[in-house]
């Protein structure tokens, strides 16, 4: 008997970039951005990272997302099963959006088929939760059958280590996520905030001044922890940095020498709360 092919499908919050996504045939479903009431896009279908950065410098309103309607996630979990597949769905933070909670309630939708779906909260976004839906991807390919992957995806999720550097405060006080008081010393200081993924979450790890002290931090964290990343595939993101990150990696590369890396370009989601110029790192450490 002929097995089941593993489809994998995740949420345009996870940044993933073109390459890895069709190289391994993953289905990237959109949040919305909306600008106002008037200017609503689907997520790197109708605006892409750059165009967003630029919409979001010109654009008197900030922006808000919204999560994946449950109706989509279904004609894409039915359209799956309907070909004699199954379903992987990982996808963004449930303590960070709906769109996990969307993709639940399309699974029971499906009533009879539902079994031949499997939907994993991946605790993370953007460069996380990219590279958890790469390690997954991986482990299909290599033919581990569903329930390995999930078994082994949990897992993961719980040891991925990262570093986030938000250049500028003024988009998490717009968001909501800083008071304008914060905001404002935290401008006059220079201060970087360096943020980790843990339970779900974004939660401070630091807080430096200036970007080369950042990148600085970086490593004295891993050098302290004594991470060993020659045997690991370590994520990298930017929000329209490029120049930036590239003084990041170069040192990872030459003082870690990671076994692979893979590069996200931050999109409309996460980056209408972190503004342009973030950098980050992750990796699973196990």
């Amino acid at each position: 008997m002929m097995r089941m092919a593993i489809c994998l499908v995740t949420d345009s919050a996870s940044d993933i970039n073109e390459t890895i996504a069709r190289d391994y045939n993953i289905k990237v479903v959109p949040l919305t951005v909306h600008f106002g009431d008037q200017h609503h896009y689907k997520d790197r279908e109708e605006i892409d990272s750059k165009k967003f950065f630029e919409y979001l410098e010109s654009f008197d309103v900030h922006p808000h997302t919204a999560q994946v309607n449950p109706l989509v996630f279904e004609a894409c979990f039915r359209e799956i099963v309907d070909q004699g597949d199954e379903v992987v769905g990982i996808f963004l933070s449930a303590e960070m959006s709906g769109t996990y909670n969307s993709a639940m309630m399309a699974k029971n939708a499906l009533e009879e088929q539902a079994d031949r779906v499997t939907i994993i909260d991946s605790k993370m976004v953007t460069l996380g939760q990219a590279l958890i839906v790469y390690e997954a991807a991986k482990l299909i390919r290599e033919g581990k059958d569903r329930s390995t992957v999930e078994r082994m995806i949990e897992e993961k999720i719980e040891k991925v280590e990262s570093a986030i550097v938000v250049d500028t405060l003024e988009y998490l006080k717009k968001g909501g996520r800083l008071s304008a008081g914060e905001a404002f010393i935290g401008s006059v200081l220079k201060l970087k905030p360096i943020l980790q993924l843990k339970d779900g979450k974004l939660i401070p790890k630091g807080k430096v001044r200036g970007r080369k002290k950042a990148i600085k931090w970086i490593k004295e964290w891993l050098d302290e922890n004594q991470f060993d990343l020659s045997d690991k595939t370590v994520a990298f993101a930017h929000a329209e940095e490029e120049e930036y990150l590239q003084a990041l990696k170069e040192l990872i590369q030459k003082q870690y020498r990671p076994k692979e890396t893979i590069d996200c370009r931050v999109g409309g989601v996460v980056g209408t709360h972190s503004g342009p110029g973030a950098i980050a790192l992750c990796f699973v450490n196990d």
